[in-house]
């Protein structure tokens, strides 16, 4: 595997060619990195790797029509190439990273694409993923940023910016809810929004800190934690680990599939950043 490494006097960075995923981010003078990266880990090839940010594309969740393909996709167990790196004058660092169709994909998903990914690394973490429909014909999607946000411990967080929004409760057969006051996670929960959410915020009273979390171009918010009972099936995944992450996803999902013409393309685009407190 290759990997990218930033190191400037705004932030350092790790990124993986393979999946094309930031595992690292951490504003310079911050103690803790904004992401969860599971020390277990799988690194090889045909695995997904835990922790990060995970792209999950052109489906989210199971494969469609039940297809016997990898859920989330497939962009996120294959090596993507490196377009672009460039500092910019103001002292950001962007990476571009790209996947094509190719022989394979179109075994798995007969259509001709170009997929972007573009990392801001400043102060804050910014992230745009592109699809181009580079074929003859439309073609359908679901998408997400499936972020793993490091926090202090999971039972103790707030994720504001969702209230009084309805879900779909994947535990409960995607049964409508509406959200009262702010999202905790007091037990394993995935949850789909069906609202934008596109200024978010996580409240962090153990790390003493706030995450921002914007975006747009999403229909969806996803939040999941697995909880102890299954966390602890998880072979990548230490037995306390479910309370060291929240995972808060940009996301296309269920009902909000994005259609995409030919020569046209769609971005969802998200920015992180931190704010401290006392």
């Amino acid at each position: 595997m290759h990997f990218i490494q930033v190191t400037s006097k705004k932030a350092s960075a790790l990124i993986s060619v393979y999946a094309g995923q930031v595992l690292s981010f951490r504003p310079a003078n911050e103690a803790e990195d904004i992401l969860f990266f599971s020390e277990i880990a799988y690194f090889r090839e045909g695995k997904a790797m835990r922790g990060g940010i995970p792209i999950c594309w052109p489906w989210f969740g199971d494969a469609p029509e039940g297809a016997d393909l990898p859920s989330h996709g497939f962009v996120r167990n294959n090596t993507w190439k490196v377009s672009n790196v460039n500092t910019l004058e103001n002292g950001d660092t962007k990476i571009k990273l790209a996947f094509t169709d190719d022989e394979n994909t179109q075994k798995i998903w007969p259509f001709q694409f170009y997929l972007s990914l573009e990392i801001t690394i400043s102060d804050s973490l910014t992230l745009n993923l592109t699809t181009q429909n580079k074929g003859n014909q439309a073609f359908t999607i679901t998408e997400a940023l499936h972020t793993y946000f490091n926090v202090g411990d999971a039972n103790q967080i707030q994720v504001f910016g969702l209230e009084k929004a309805e879900y779909l409760d994947k535990a409960e057969e995607y049964i409508e809810v509406c959200q009262v006051g702010a999202i905790t996670v007091k037990e394993a929960m995935d949850h789909i929004y069906i609202n934008k959410g596109n200024n978010l915020t996580i409240n962090d009273p153990v790390l003493k800190r706030k995450i921002h979390i914007s975006s747009k171009g999403n229909n969806n918010v996803v939040v999941w934690n697995p909880g102890p009972d299954v966390a602890e099936k998880m072979l990548d995944l230490q037995a306390e680990d479910y309370k060291r992450f929240v995972c808060v996803e940009i996301a296309n999902t269920v009902g909000n599939s994005v259609k995409i013409d030919p020569g046209t393309k769609y971005s969802i685009v998200t920015s992180y950043n931190i704010e401290h407190y006392s």
